[in-house]
C-alpha cells in the first residue's frame, strides 16, 4: 500500500484519488498500531560531492570479450573508453548483458580474453537493487553509516545522511520503519560519502517517487563526474543521459538520437504506433 500511495500519489485524476483514499486507510492502521508507522520527509533534495578531474583515459576496454562460459559470449572484442564527463546510459533488450558491463567496469567480472583498464586513482561506486539486502533493518541511518564509516563524528555522519533528502526521526529510526526509497536514499548517502568519480547505476529508480527521481537527476546534473546508468526509466534517461549506447548482438554500439529517438525505433520496431 505504502508503494502504491509513492507511485500514485501524483498521477492521473483517478490514480490519485485512489493513492489518498488508500493513505487515509494507511494512516487509520498507523493509528490503531495494525502497521508500523512510516517517517516521511518534506524535502526532497540531493547532492553528490564534487571530486574533480583525473586525465583521461579513466576507464578502457581493450579488445574485450565476455561470457559466464565459452559457450557463452555475451561480449566479443568491445573497444571504447568512459571519462569523467561521461553520461552514459545502456540500453539493449533483457538478458543483453547491461549490468553484466557494470560488473566488468568494476572489475567484479573478468572477461575471458582483453583487459579493462583503470586509472589507478579512480574512484568507482555502483548502486543496485541488492545492496538494500545488506542493511540491517534493526540499525538507524545514522548508527549505519557510522558503523561502514568508523572513526567519524556523528555530525558529519549526520550531514552525509542529510544530503540524500533524510533528516530529523528518519535519521535515528531503525530503517525497517522506513520506506523502500528511503532506504535506496541511505545507500545513496553510503556510496556517496566514498567520493566517487565514476558513478554506475543499475536501476537506480525503484521504489522511488517521480519527486525523489527529479532530486537524484537533478543532483547527478550537478554532479561533476562521470556517470553510466542502466534504467527502463526512460525519463530519468532523458533527464541525465548524453549519449545511448545500445546493447545488443554481442556488441555495444552508440545510438545516434537521443533516448525518445530511440524509444520511437522500438516501437517502430515492434509494429506501434500512436
Amino acid at each position: 500500500m505504502k508503494e502504491y500511495i509513492a507511485r500514485f500519489g501524483h498521477g492521473s485524476a483517478k490514480l490519485a484519488r485512489q493513492a489518498q483514499s488508500k493513505e487515509k486507510t494507511l494512516a487509520k492502521m498507523e493509528r490503531g498500531g495494525l502497521t508500523e508507522k512510516v517517517v516521511r520527509d518534506k524535502i526532497l533534495v540531493f547532492r553528490f560531492t564534487n571530486v574533480g578531474k583525473l586525465p583521461p583515459p579513466v576507464l578502457q576496454f581493450v579488445d574485450v570479450t565476455f561470457g559466464y562460459t565459452p559457450d557463452n559470449i555475451l561480449y566479443k572484442n568491445l573497444d571504447f573508453g568512459v571519462d569523467l564527463d561521461s553520461r552514459i546510459a545502456l540500453v539493449g533488450p533483457n538478458g543483453a548483458g547491461k549490468s553484466t558491463l557494470l560488473k566488468l567496469m568494476t572489475g567484479d567480472l573478468v572477461p575471458l580474453d582483453g583487459m579493462v583498464r583503470r586509472h589507478n586513482h579512480l574512484r568507482i561506486a555502483q548502486f543496485h537493487q541488492h545492496l538494500a539486502e545488506k542493511l540491517d533493518l534493526d540499525m538507524s541511518a545514522l548508527q549505519y553509516m557510522m558503523k561502514e564509516y568508523p572513526g567519524n563524528e556523528e555530525e558529519r555522519m549526520r550531514a552525509a545522511v542529510g544530503k540524500f533528502g533524510l533528516s530529523g526521526k528518519a535519521q535515528v529510526m531503525p530503517m525497517r520503519n522506513l520506506s523502500h526509497g528511503q532506504r535506496s536514499r541511505v545507500i545513496f548517502a553510503w556510496l556517496a560519502y566514498r567520493q566517487p568519480q565514476l558513478l554506475l547505476l543499475d536501476e537506480p529508480t525503484n521504489h522511488l517517487d517521480i519527486e525523489t527521481i527529479d532530486s537524484l537527476a537533478e543532483a547527478l546534473n550537478e554532479w561533476d563526474g562521470g556517470l553510466v546508468l542502466v534504467s527502463h526509466d526512460f525519463r530519468l534517461i532523458n533527464q541525465v543521459a548524453e549519449e545511448i549506447w545500445v546493447c545488443e548482438n554481442q556488441a555495444v554500439t552508440r545510438w545516434e538520437g537521443d533516448i525518445m529517438d530511440f524509444k520511437e525505433h522500438l516501437r517502430s520496431k515492434a509494429g506501434l504506433s500512436d
